[in-house]
């Protein structure tokens, strides 16, 4: 009801859009020796559509040189290096700060938004110098760097003569609603296909969203960072949005071609060289980034996906009556109705469902979170210990056990990530507007239930907790294990302060280009083959028994928790398991095969 209609939908948005930032054309064809004309007219024919035009503020115009913003103090001392003894017919109090441009198209847009930010307060000033208009206010110049301006009419006429499409893209989220106004009569006769909204105050929100649905413009939403305000303005546009990917420039093409395929980006937004890299040695600036763009566009088109113009996901909300059935069945998973009273534990999940739907919907949210985390956390240890049970009594032979209760353990574990997904598998989360934030918790969660159980099953007895003290040995294990457990939680996430070894980022580039998806290193290569140990009856009485158990729920926790990122498509996240499936078997058969002829040996020699 909810994973294959979300996955159908992704797989019918087929296009993505290639965007170069305009003010960034400008540079690198000065640096080129060539037109921004030119080398637009030379990135097209690899694939760029659009180009971004990012809204003008005092402090990048001041960064440019377009303009300059001067204390009182520092006016009188420019005024005397030019000879003008008063500097301008007008006083000039040290208190103020002073703008000055040679830009007479600039001064009056300038001055327009400064009226509506600071009504009453902005003085045009008569300077002697020629062409040269000044305006003053009664302002710290810091408070003033952030002001946005809106865009130039030249640049959006510039944009639309080179044959490209403008991106309008809004910077200042500390406007005014007759600021607002501005903008949106800006984008109202600009007509563009995308806009970035940028920061937007809460009371412009549902605005924003509105107006823009109704003139047909997507909102682009960052991949990294979204801005604040920009769910709600989604939300009140339909979520008529796509999301976007915008990174410096660099040469791993493999990631254009993930945030595409795994992460639903619909847009991407390039940045050039402004010197040729050592990849493209030998080659002019230009040349280099032609063949820059050129790969970006292959490793973004590959499978299904074609260039083109973007267009939103299906708007699939959350279906309330599934959602509360949901909530109200699964805690019963972890219930154990032989030891507790069932009337108590039933009025318990009628009780949530039934929250669920008078609820609010923020309670909801937070009770699909909750729900989504204690199945990432609990679920694992539950199918693995529940599993192993089962094998210990039902299969003999150590291979055949091992291989058994890795598919399935692994198969109930899958099973709740798909629960997961419908869970939490509405628009909101596709976009990424909507987070489950909760992965490294579920880490936690599933590593100390692990522990907690398999030190209660070898410490037998009604007081366990109290009969056995760990030995320095077992600390120092122990120890070992957090270590590593802290470099899963640091390695788990986008951003790591590991630095991760060349030969590492080789193999996953291979494994990327030669398998659909590529399996996660720590099932295959830690936790599958780990379980599979267990299950054979490795370190059974042993003190390290549950540091075993550990490492092996490393591989059921990843499992659940590939499908907790829910921006990715479903059947990326299936082949990734079922391929880290296959090569943790492969290699847990290797090693318990291994074991078992050395120790056939062994008792022959014996």
């Amino acid at each position: 009801m909810v994973v294959i209609p979300n996955n159908i939908s992704i797989g019918a948005n087929n296009r993505v859009g290639l965007a170069l930032d305009w003010q960034e054309v400008q540079g690198v064809a000065l640096a080129a020796g060539v037109s921004p004309a030119q080398l637009v007219q030379r990135l097209r024919s690899e694939g760029i559509s659009y180009l971004v035009l990012r809204e003008d503020t005092l402090g990048r115009l001041k960064q440019t040189g377009r303009i300059q913003i001067l204390t009182g103090w520092e006016l009188r001392q420019l005024s005397q290096m030019l000879g003008q003894a008063d500097g301008a017919k007008d006083d000039l109090p040290g208190r103020d700060t002073y703008i000055l441009t040679t830009q007479r198209e600039l001064y009056e847009r300038v001055k327009q938004r400064l009226n509506k930010r600071f009504p009453g307060q902005v003085r045009s000033l008569t300077w002697e110098v020629n062409n040269v208009y000044v305006l003053a206010l009664p302002e710290p110049p810091e408070r003033l760097n952030q002001v946005g301006i809106g865009l130039a009419g030249d640049d959006i006429a510039a944009v639309k003569a080179m044959g490209l499409k403008p991106v309008l893209a809004w910077l200042d989220g500390t406007k005014s609603a007759d600021e607002l106004k501005l903008d949106l009569q800006d984008a109202a006769s600009v007509q563009p296909e995308i806009l970035l909204p940028g920061p937007l105050a809460e009371t412009a929100q549902e605005q924003v969203g509105a107006f823009l649905a109704r003139l047909d413009i997507i909102q682009a939403v960052p991949e990294f960072d979204p801005p604040p305000g920009i769910a709600p303005a989604v939300a009140a546009s339909g979520y008529k949005a796509v999301r976007v990917y915008e990174r410096p420039p660099h040469t791993i093409y493999q990631e254009y071609a993930l945030a595409v395929r795994d992460r639903n980006v619909r847009f991407l937004i390039l940045h050039l060289f402004w010197q040729v890299p050592a990849e493209y040695s030998g080659q002019t600036l230009l040349a280099a980034n032609v063949a820059h763009i050129r790969r970006v566009a292959a490793a973004a088109t590959g499978g299904a996906i074609r260039l083109g113009q973007p267009k939103q996901f299906e708007p699939r909300p959350a279906n309330p009556l599934l959602v509360a059935a949901m909530l109200s069945l699964t805690p019963a998973l972890f219930i154990n109705w032989r030891q507790w009273p069932r009337l108590p534990w039933l009025s318990f999940c009628l009780g949530i469902g039934l929250i669920a739907l008078v609820g609010p919907p923020r309670l909801l949210m937070l009770l699909r979170k909750g729900l989504a985390l204690m199945l990432a956390g609990l679920l694992p240890v539950k199918a693995m210990f529940t599993t192993l049970i089962w094998a210990d009594k039902r299969i003999t032979g150590t291979l055949k056990r091992g291989l058994m209760v890795l598919m399935v353990s692994s198969g109930l574990t899958l099973v709740g990530g798909i629960a997961v997904q419908g869970l939490l598998g509405d628009i909101g989360f596709l976009l990424k507007l909507e987070a489950f934030s909760g992965i490294k918790a579920a880490y936690l969660i599933t590593f100390f239930s692990v522990l907690a159980t398999a030190y209660k099953k070898l410490w037998l007895g009604d007081r366990w907790w109290a009969e056995k003290q760990i030995t320095p040995l077992e600390l120092v294990v122990l120890a070992s294990l957090m270590l590593l457990v802290w470099v899963l939680f640091n390695r788990s996430g986008n951003m790591s302060i590991i630095p991760i070894p060349t030969w590492e980022l080789k193999a996953r580039a291979w494994l990327e280009s030669n398998l659909y998806a590529r399996p996660r290193t720590k099932e295959f290569l830690l936790g599958h083959p780990a379980l599979m140990l267990a299950a054979a009856g490795w370190a059974q009485n042993k003190f390290y028994r549950p540091y075993l158990l550990v490492l092996a729920a490393v591989g059921q926790a990843s499992l659940i928790n590939t499908f907790v990122h829910l921006h990715t498509p479903v059947v990326v996240s299936l082949v990734r398991s079922i391929l880290g499936l296959l090569g943790g078997a492969l290699l847990g058969t290797v090693i318990v095969g291994t074991g078992n002829f050395v120790a056939r040996r062994g008792k022959r020699n014996a």
